[in-house]
C-alpha cells in the first residue's frame, strides 16, 4: 500500500495480569506526515479484559500540534472509537513535549465503564478517527517501535517498522537571515537563525543554501577552489559568533562552500554556508538556534542585489531523525537597492536584482512591446496600440511605414494607455486619415466617409472603373489593395493606407454610374463633398446628343460608359453653375434648370 503503513507483530511474552493480547496490528492510512491519519489497531485476547483495566500504547512522533514546533493538547474520544463486534472503548490522547521530539506521546485505551469489556478469545477492532488529528511529525530512520503497556505495566512491543515509510519532510521554524550593511558588492555581517523540528545529532549537518552570496570578490570572475579551503578565497571554515544560546559556538563549526558564478544573474547560486554538530553535542527539537558570522574576518557579500525573502536561500540537514531538502528560509533581508528606484517596478512588472531595471509586463512597455523612449522605465506607464506610422522615411526598401505607437499621429496618455489623436486622424491607433469636416458635419453631411478600398470596391465611387476589368467572375473586386476576395496572397498582402487612408463618398439624386441610365458624375462632389454640381443636359445648339456616353472613357480612364450610360453636362454647356447652390445661371438666350432651353425659338417657350 502506498499510502498505508501498516505494522503487525505476534505477541507471545507472557502476560503478568488478565490481559493477554496476541495477533496485533496497527495500520495508519494515509501514511503521510503532517497529515491526520486514521489510526486502526486490531488485537485479540487471550484473556478477558473487564472495565477497570487499561492499555496504555506509545506513540513516539506523534503529535496533535500544527507541526510548527508547536505541541497540541490532550483529546478524549469517546464516539468515533469503536470495536468490533460487541463493546466500545474510551481513547484517551496524551501529548508528547516539542523538546523530545514528541517521542512521549501516547494513548490509554479502556473498556467503556460498565460494559462486559473483552471476552476471552475474541478479535477486537479499535479505529481512532483522523479528526482527532493525530499526525506523525517527522520522519526517522531509526526503527519504530510502538509498545503497549497493560496494567500491571508489562511491557509488550506491538510492531517495529522503518518510520521512513511515511512519505513527506521534516521542518524547520523561526529560519531567517539577517544582513547587517545590505549592500551589494560589499562585505557583510550575517546572522543566521533556526529552530529544528528534530534532534540533529554530533557530525550531522545543517546547510543554508546562500544564492547569490561569494566569499571571492566581485568583479564578476568565477572564483578558484583552494584546496586548504582558505577563508576569502573561494571556501573554507568560518568564523562564527554566537547568539542563542551563548555555547552556540561550543556547538557547531562553520564552512563556506564557494557556487559558481552565472553571468548577468544573482549568480553564485550554489554558494552554502554549513554548519556541523560538534562531537558529543545536539540540537534540541523546538530550541532556537543563532549565530552570525562578521564581515571583515570572512569576507562575504553579494554579486548583485538580492530581494526580500528571497526564495532560493533554503535550509535542510542530513539529521537521521528528519530529513529537509531545501526548506525556503522564512525571512531573508533585502541586499542593494534592486528596483527601489524604480517605484518596485509599480506592479506591473519584476525586477532584475542584479541590472536593478525592470522587466515590465507587455502592456506596460514589456520585451517585445512597440514604445516610444518617453515611456518611463519603472512599469507604471502604459503602452499604447500601434499602427503603421505615418508621416516616417523608409527603413529598408521594403519597409516604408514601420510600426509605432499612435501610428505617429497621435500622443499616447501613458496613464490609460489609449492615443490622443492629432487633427485629422481618428481610430485606436489613430491610424485613420479623417474624412473633412465641414458646417461640423462629416462629408458636409452629403457624403459617406469610407476607407478607399471599400470606396475601390463601389461602382458608383469616383473615379469609375469598369468591374469586367478585375474579374471573370462576375463579381467586382477593388481596383486597390490587394484584400481582394480570392486573393491567394491573403490579408498580409496589402497596401498599407487601403483602410486607413479615408475619402469622401458623395450623395447624388441621381443614378452614377457606368451602367444604362446611369450619368458618370455624381450631384455632390469636392473633397468633402461641399460642392453641388448643376443639372446636365444637351446642348441645345448642336445635333449631337453630348448626354450619350456610350463607348465613352469616364474620367480618371478606368471606366467605359455602357448602351444607355449617360454622359454628365453641366448647364447643357449654355450656363455657369453656381457651385454653392447647384443653381446654372445661364447665357443669354438660354433658359431651364439646365439651360437646356433656346429663347424665341419656334416651339420654345417664352422667358417669364
Amino acid at each position: 500500500m502506498s499510502n498505508i503503513l501498516k505494522l503487525v507483530v505476534l505477541l507471545l511474552l507472557p502476560y503478568l495480569s488478565s490481559a493477554v493480547l496476541s495477533a496485533t496490528s496497527l495500520v495508519f492510512e494515509p501514511a503521510t506526515l503532517g497529515t491526520p491519519t486514521e489510526i486502526t489497531f486490531t488485537f485479540t485476547t487471550s484473556t478477558a479484559i473487564d472495565d477497570s483495566e487499561q492499555m496504555r500504547l506509545d506513540m513516539p512522533g506523534f503529535t496533535r500540534g500544527t507541526r510548527r514546533n508547536t505541541a497540541g493538547s490532550n483529546q478524549l474520544d469517546q464516539t468515533l472509537a469503536k470495536r468490533a463486534p460487541d463493546a466500545k472503548w474510551n481513547v484517551y490522547w496524551y501529548e508528547g513535549t516539542v523538546a523530545n521530539s514528541f517521542k512521549d506521546s501516547y494513548m490509554l485505551i479502556k473498556p467503556v465503564q460498565g460494559t462486559a469489556g473483552a471476552g476471552a478469545g475474541t478479535t477486537h477492532i479499535i479505529t481512532i478517527d483522523r479528526f482527532m488529528e493525530i499526525k506523525a511529525n517527522c520522519a526517522t530512520t531509526a526503527t519504530q517501535v510502538f509498545k503497549l503497556t497493560d496494567e500491571t505495566l508489562q511491557e509488550t512491543n506491538i510492531a517495529s517498522s522503518d518510520r521512513t515509510a511515511f512519505t513527506g519532510g521534516c521542518y524547520f521554524t523561526n529560519t531567517r537571515l539577517d544582513v547587517v550593511q545590505p549592500i551589494d558588492k560589499t562585505w557583510m555581517e550575517l546572522s543566521f537563525q533556526f529552530s529544528p523540528a528534530m534532534v540533529i545529532g554530533a557530525g550531522e549537518n545543517i546547510t543554508f543554501n546562500m544564492a547569490g552570496f561569494t566569499n571571492h570578490n566581485f568583479t564578476g570572475i568565477a572564483s578558484r577552489m583552494y584546496k586548504d579551503d582558505r577563508p576569502g578565497y573561494g571556501g573554507g571554515p568560518l568564523h562564527a559568533i554566537p547568539i542563542l544560546p551563548e555555547a552556540s559556538h561550543l556547538l557547531f563549526t562553520a564552512h563556506w562552500r564557494e557556487g559558481k558564478y552565472i553571468q548577468h544573474t544573482a549568480g553564485f547560486t550554489n554558494s552554502t554556508f554549513e554548519l556541523t554538530v560538534k562531537p558529543g553535542k545536539s540540537l534540541t527539537p523546538g530550541t532556537t538556534y543563532a549565530l552570525s558570522i562578521d564581515r571583515v574576518t570572512n569576507k562575504i557579500g553579494t554579486m548583485c542585489s538580492l530581494q526580500e525573502d528571497f526564495d532560493k536561500i533554503t535550509i535542510s540537514t542530513n539529521a537521521v531523525e528528519g530529513v529537509v531538502t531545501k526548506h525556503r528560509v522564512s525571512h531573508t533581508d533585502a541586499v542593494g537597492s534592486g528596483c527601489s528606484d524604480h517605484n518596485g517596478c509599480s506592479g506591473h512588472g519584476s525586477c532584475n536584482y542584479c541590472t536593478e531595471t525592470c522587466n515590465c509586463e507587455l502592456e506596460y512597455g514589456g520585451t517585445g512591446s512597440i514604445v516610444e523612449s518617453d515611456i518611463k522605465k519603472d512599469c507604471s506607464e502604459r503602452v499604447c496600440p500601434v499602427g503603421y506610422a505615418w508621416g516616417t522615411l523608409p527603413t529598408s526598401s521594403d519597409m516604408g511605414h514601420p510600426l509605432k505607437e499612435c501610428s505617429g499621429s497621435g500622443k499616447c496618455n501613458r496613464a490609460q494607455g489609449v492615443c490622443i489623436c492629432f487633427e485629422g486622424f481618428s481610430g485606436t491607433k489613430c491610424e485613420r486619415r479623417d474624412c473633412p469636416i465641414v458646417n461640423s458635419e462629416v462629408c458636409a453631411g452629403h457624403g459617406t466617409c469610407l476607407s478607399i478600398r471599400q470606396l475601390s470596391s463601389m461602382l458608383d465611387a469616383m473615379p469609375l472603373s469598369d468591374p469586367t476589368d478585375y474579374a471573370n467572375t462576375g463579381k467586382h473586386y477593388p481596383i486597390y489593395g490587394g484584400g481582394r476576395e480570392g486573393n491567394t496572397g491573403g490579408i498580409g498582402n496589402v497596401t498599407w493606407d487601403e483602410r486607413t487612408l479615408y475619402k469622401c463618398h458623395c450623395d447624388s439624386t441621381w443614378a452614377v454610374g457606368l451602367g444604362s441610365g446611369e450619368t458618370q458624375e455624381a450631384e455632390y462632389f469636392g473633397d468633402a463633398c461641399q460642392l453641388r454640381h448643376c443639372p446636365s443636359g444637351d446642348d441645345p445648339l448642336t445635333t449631337v446628343d453630348e448626354t450619350d456616353c456610350n463607348g465613352k472613357v469616364a474620367k480618371g480612364g478606368k471606366g467605359v460608359g455602357r448602351s444607355g450610360n449617360k454622359c454628365f453636362v453641366e448647364c447643357s454647356n449654355r450656363g455657369v453653375c453656381e457651385y454653392e447652390t447647384g443653381l446654372c445661371q445661364c447665357f443669354k438666350g438660354f433658359w431651364g434648370s439646365a439651360c437646356e432651353i433656346l429663347k424665341d425659338v419656334p416651339g420654345g417657350e417664352e422667358e417669364e
